[in-house]
């Protein structure tokens, strides 16, 4: 077994709450975004060999097999991941994202196949929220574009296919 400092649990459980967020950012969850949660399930089965890990994959896979994620089921999950990365000593990833959490989020946004209004507006808001300055900095020119195609409220398509691009770059890049 694992020890409890293996920062694969860790970064496992920072990527589904970056997960969560993006694909629950416009409030709908749709069926590519569903397969993108069940790959992440597929993905990291294989460390429920620790307990804590296994504790949580428990909890979350029959939710998120169940095709259908409720508001409370989405907060159940938050919880959870909260929990657990209490339990191994880890931040709380809702108050203290990192870059992990925030790459799951890209693809959690990026996942439907579509950056919809409601995706950018609060996808701006997470950048302008208090705490998040250093965030802010590191994806400067993320958030430029974010205020820029935001400058008139909607998301047109060549805007959608701009940040679609530099998503996908970001996630990218810190995959390599």
């Amino acid at each position: 077994m694992e020890k409890p400092n293996n920062p694969h649990f860790q970064n496992a459980a920072k990527e589904l709450a970056g997960l969560i967020y993006g694909v629950s950012l416009d409030g709908v969850i749709t069926r590519n975004e569903y397969a993108a949660l069940k790959s992440w399930c597929g993905q990291y089965e294989h460390l429920c060999s620790y307990e804590p890990f296994q504790h949580l994959f428990a909890r979350i896979k029959p939710i998120i097999d169940s095709g259908k994620i409720s508001g409370e089921e989405i907060d159940e999950i938050d919880e959870s991941i909260d929990l657990f990365l209490e339990e191994i000593g880890s931040n709380n990833t809702s108050h203290n994202p990192d870059q992990i959490f925030i790459n799951g989020m890209f693809q959690g946004i990026l996942s439907s196949g579509d950056i919809n209004d409601q995706e950018v507006y609060k996808l701006k808001s997470f950048f302008e929220l208090e705490g998040n300055e250093k965030i802010r900095e590191e994806y400067s020119g993320l958030y430029e574009l974010i205020k820029k195609v935001w400058s008139d409220g909607k998301v047109d398509d060549a805007e959608f296919r701009i940040l679609k691009d530099y998503l996908t770059l970001l996630i990218k890049n810190h995959e390599a």
